[in-house]
């Protein structure tokens, strides 16, 4: 099973969240973990081909995956996901 390692960046994303989006987030990532070796993970483009994207609901959870650890880089309205 995998581990999570959620970067400093995107604990403050997460608490800037309404509570309900916060814990909707968590459970998604904690979903992730129990589901790795099933989930077709999802890269992003270009220069950030390492780097997956996780739905959840308008927002998105960027994370790379590195030795069985997914690391939480940053978690994103959408509209100011991309930019």
């Amino acid at each position: 099973m995998a581990s999570i390692n959620w970067s400093a960046t995107a604990l403050r994303d997460l608490d800037s969240l309404d509570g309900s989006v916060a814990e909707r987030v968590i459970q998604k990532v904690t979903w992730l973990v129990e589901n790795l070796e099933f989930v077709m993970r999802e890269p992003l483009h270009h220069d950030l081909k390492q780097v997956y994207k996780l739905r959840v609901g308008n927002y998105r959870v960027f994370y790379i995956l590195r030795n069985n650890i997914i690391h939480i880089e940053a978690v994103k309205h959408r509209s100011e996901a991309y930019r």
